[in-house]
């Protein structure tokens, strides 16, 4: 019920102001003009009132200031005067505001409290200052075409309410009013004096400013001048020392940790098991190094009282950090890594993009190495490393499973000799000297099968089952001799390079009596291993049409049912 009475209210009062409004609109402008004039009259001569009381109150004051012999009460009434002039100023101008509609009153700046920020700012200041001295100059010529637009603004303002209350005096039919017509006239005649003349210093300074120092170009090379004569050679100073300490710290770095495992390793039972503190002991002399080298060039900097140098690196160095709050548990990881203490460890193998490598050394980028790969170094940083771990090498563990000039087979039928492998691809040259490129992922991927470390030839042959009653014994010793014969003639300087050599009985198969032969020869031969295996197959019936045996071929037999033609 509430609601609906509130909004019944709020429709009527609505309405009400509607037709008010509406009202005020159907009066004639003339009128509203007349009555605002009217109005406006009134205000001035209520204004006028209170200036004459105030001149009046302020005559009297003075007068008793003069007259009062106690100091007390004399320095109240000096005060109470104070508050009397500075009411009639603002009068004076209330009542040029009032028949001009220009206000030209002085807007007071606000003063604030000061607060706990203060000695912040009181850091900061110095920091700011000698920012600001870079841009002195542009800024100060940027200043006074400010101020000359101001005062322009200004003028302008004068000279309008001086034409306006000038009308109004023609205009004017109270003679009460001419007196102080005449004081506010010379009010803002007095205002355009001081402006002018504000105008013609501000303008005779910017000339000055720009004809004396040539041109932007010439303020922004004396200002770096500037700079590098004071702050500039502040830094460099700074920078040396930092430099020159932290030289001369590195340089001690591999002896100092070579004399503390040397007195360690006498100071314990084993000395083996102190040899994991030489890579944290790195570490933190590193970080001792940096932390000393930064530490002398911030007091080089405060011994040179260039404050402005040594609070932008204090602030620097709390913004770096404050900023990196977040990432504290992943640097704890990573520092782990850094030390050594991790799942990655200097000296083992670990798999990084599909390809073995040796950690060689641990820091903010860790060096892997791969030895069986042209360019088989890798600069990796340390976040890459925290999804993985490492083993120790085994003692035949190979790199790579090929070497250049090693001949591989891959499971897509590639056959050829390898002429190049890096971490990126690997190069394999085919028997048409056409290059293939394979990328090392991927040749991995392709299980290559390395002929260069010895290789063998195994082919599967078979003959006809009419000779089933000399397979085991004739057949087999007649393939076996005149396929190595032939093979020893034709190869006769390989002939040292066959290793093995046998033919052997396999299996009764559903056409034929079926044999396997094999030859195992040196990798010295893996460029003809296509060409031996063809060999192979030729001398194998070479020896059947010799010795006539009958070689089948893949026969389907139909077996046709009773009463079937």
């Amino acid at each position: 019920m509430k609601i609906w009475t509130y909004l019944f209210l709020t429709l009527v009062m609505t309405l009400s102001v509607g037709s008010l409004h509406a009202q005020e609109q159907e009066q004639d402008p003339a009128q509203l003009e007349e009555k605002f004039e009217l109005i406006k009259t009134e205000r001035l001569k209520r204004i006028r009132r209170e200036l004459v009381q105030l001149q009046s109150n302020i005559y009297l004051a003075r007068k008793k200031i003069a007259s009062e012999p106690d100091l007390v009460t004399k320095l109240k009434l000096e005060s109470e005067l104070e508050k009397l002039q500075k009411e009639l100023d603002a009068k004076k101008y209330l009542f040029i505001e009032t028949a001009t509609n220009v206000n030209l009153k002085k807007r007071e700046v606000e003063v604030k409290d000061k607060d706990f920020t203060e000695d912040l700012r009181d850091i900061v200041d110095p920091l700011l200052a000698g920012i600001k001295q870079i841009s002195e100059r542009p800024r100060a010529i940027q200043a006074l075409k400010d101020k000359i637009e101001t005062i322009g603004e200004r003028l302008d303002a004068v000279d309008a309410a001086k034409a306006k209350l000038q009308e109004f005096q023609k205009e004017n039919k109270e003679k009460d009013l001419d007196k102080t017509i005449q004081r506010s006239l010379r009010t803002i005649d007095d205002m355009e004096k001081v402006l002018k003349i504000e105008l013609e210093d501000s303008q005779f300074k910017l000339l000055k400013m720009e004809t004396s120092e040539g041109g932007a170009f010439s303020n922004f090379s004396l200002s770096i001048f500037d700079f590098f004569k004071t702050k500039g050679k502040n830094l460099v100073l700074a920078l040396l020392v930092f430099m020159g300490i932290y030289w001369l710290l590195g340089i001690g770095q591999n002896r100092f940790i070579s004399l503390f495992m040397i007195r360690l390793g006498k100071a314990v039972e084993e000395p083996g098991h102190v040899h994991w503190m030489r890579r944290p002991l790195k570490v933190f002399y590193a970080l001792f190094t940096f932390l000393t080298a930064l530490f002398m060039a911030v007091l080089t900097l405060y011994f040179l009282n260039d404050w402005v140098l040594v609070t932008f690196i204090i602030f620097l160095l709390v913004g770096l950090i404050w900023s990196s709050r977040n990432y504290l548990p992943q640097y704890f990881e990573l520092l782990k890594i850094v030390l050594n203490f991790g799942p990655v460890r200097e000296g083992e193998r670990l798999v990084f993009q599909g390809l073995p490598w040796k950690v060689k050394t641990l820091g903010y980028y860790c060096r892997l190495v791969n030895p069986a790969l042209s360019g088989g170094t890798l600069r990796v940083h340390t976040r890459e490393l925290l999804s993985s771990y490492s083993r120790p090498v085994g003692d035949t563990e190979p790199w790579f499973p090929t070497r250049n000039d090693d001949w591989v087979e891959l499971s897509d039928g590639s056959y050829g000799k390898v002429i190049m492998q890096s971490p990126e691809f690997v190069s394999l040259k085919l028997i048409g000297d056409q290059v293939k490129y394979i990328p090392t992922t991927d040749f991995l991927g392709m299980n290559p099968v390395n002929l260069s470390n010895d290789f063998g030839i195994d082919i599967t042959f078979g003959v006809d089952y009419s000779h089933q009653e000399l397979v085991l014994g004739e057949v087999v010793a007649n393939l076996k001799k005149y396929v190595y014969e032939r093979l020893t003639e034709e190869f006769v300087a390989d002939k040292s390079d066959f290793i093995a050599f046998t033919i052997e009985f396999r299996e009764a198969a559903a056409s034929s009596l079926d044999f396997y032969v094999f030859l195992k020869c040196n990798g010295r031969l893996a460029s003809r291993k296509r060409a031996l295996e063809r060999k192979l197959k030729a001398y194998l019936v070479e020896a059947c049409n010799k010795y006539g045996y009958v070689i089948p071929f893949q026969q389907i037999t139909v077996h046709r049912a009773n009463g079937y033609e």
